[in-house]
């Protein structure tokens, strides 16, 4: 498969079903698996009427929920909108939509947790079902971003690296690359990566250490952005590789857990 690619949201069929077999859905749904073939990541994007139900089992690794829009209740508590559900390896869960909700959902291909990565394996107790509010767990937030980590896989108990980042105006980066394969989903305005265009609803997909650079539309964007695991940024404004975490970017301690 190629190194970098863009998956249309325009020109996947929605389904009734759900397309991954970590998740039974209950209820009406409409969902659509906006990433590649072959890729060693994958992300849903779904609608679910109020009161359908997403249930786990054991057999998955470290999964996350983005709430688009409306709010997933779990165990007495409520994940809003903007706000995200981090369901760590092996932990059966439930999700019920309050209301019309709409989902992002990212997950790894292998079910098998990370033991190699930059932060070596997780640990196998104590892990949950995690709920972190929109203002995420850390944040830089200023005239130019308002940029949320929900999980940068630092956490004991998951490696899930998952980040969103609201960009107001034009926004470029440098030529850079990461050391995990990631996804990129647009949730408003959009980028470009040489003549790609990924717009709302599109996902951008590049494989681990290939150098490429964005560049927003005027307006700006906004998107989230999905790894397995740690990774570390190479990229002519560093001195040399750069850990992407909360911590070592010098962004703020916020832990909008719930």
């Amino acid at each position: 498969m190629s190194a970098v690619d863009v998956i249309h949201a325009a020109e996947v069929e929605p389904a009734g079903s759900y397309p991954r077999s970590t998740v039974e859905i209950s209820g009406d749904c409409t969902s659509q698996l906006v990433s590649p073939d072959g890729a060693s990541l994958w992300l849903v994007a779904a609608d679910l009427a109020a009161g359908a139900k997403l249930r786990w089992g054991t057999e998955h690794g470290d999964e996350a929920v983005y709430v688009r829009s409306g709010s997933l209740a779990v165990d007495g508590r409520v994940c809003p909108a903007d706000g995200a559900l981090i369901v760590e390896s092996g932990v059966s869960a439930r999700a019920t939509a309050e209301t019309d909700t709409s989902i992002v959902h990212v997950g790894p291909v292998d079910s098998t947790p990370p033991t190699d990565g930059l932060r070596g394996p997780a640990e196998s107790e104590g892990r949950e079902v995690r709920i972190v509010g929109p203002d995420g767990v850390w944040a830089t937030v200023d005239d130019n971003q308002r940029t949320r980590f929900f999980s940068d896989a630092s956490s004991p108990t998951n490696r899930l690296w998952l980040l969103a980042s609201d960009r107001p105006q034009y926004f470029e980066s440098s030529a850079h690359s990461h050391s995990q394969d990631e996804l990129i989903h647009v949730l408003r305005g959009e980028i470009r990566v040489g003549r790609r265009v990924v717009g709302v609803g599109d996902t951008l997909w590049v494989a681990a250490d290939r150098r490429y650079k964005l560049y927003s539309g005027d307006d700006g964007v906004h998107f989230i952005n999905y790894r397995r695991d740690a990774s570390v940024m190479t990229s002519p404004n560093y001195d040399g590789p750069l850990l992407e975490a909360g911590e070592s970017t010098n962004m703020t301690w916020v832990n909008d857990t719930r």
